[in-house]
């Protein structure tokens, strides 16, 4: 049952993010710590893979404003790491279709 949650909890990421589920999941079954997340350059690969226009609208409807995309990146990032740091946790699910 923890795997079925820890599942759905990187679909709704990869999902709400846009970004690779494979690679999302790889690094987080090899253990990675705070300073081996980028060794070989898969934490970057990972973010590359991120729909930025999606990243932005979740951002944006969370926080009830407009972010500049750097600022996008930079919760972007914190929450991968904190992701993959974690093993995982809910993320906070919105409705990004409708106009509220």
């Amino acid at each position: 049952m923890q795997y079925n949650a820890k599942n759905e909890q990187v679909h709704q990421l990869t999902t709400t993010l846009g970004l690779d589920e494979s690679k999302l999941k790889n690094m987080m079954d090899i253990g990675l710590t705070e300073v081996t997340m980028n060794q070989y350059g898969r934490f970057d690969e990972l973010k590359a893979t991120v729909d930025k226009a999606k990243a932005k609208a979740y951002f944006e409807k969370i926080e009830g404003a407009s972010i500049p995309p750097f600022k996008v990146n930079i919760r972007v990032d914190r929450l991968l790491q904190d992701f993959i740091l974690q093993g995982g946790f809910e993320i906070e699910l919105i409705d990004l279709t409708s106009s509220n």
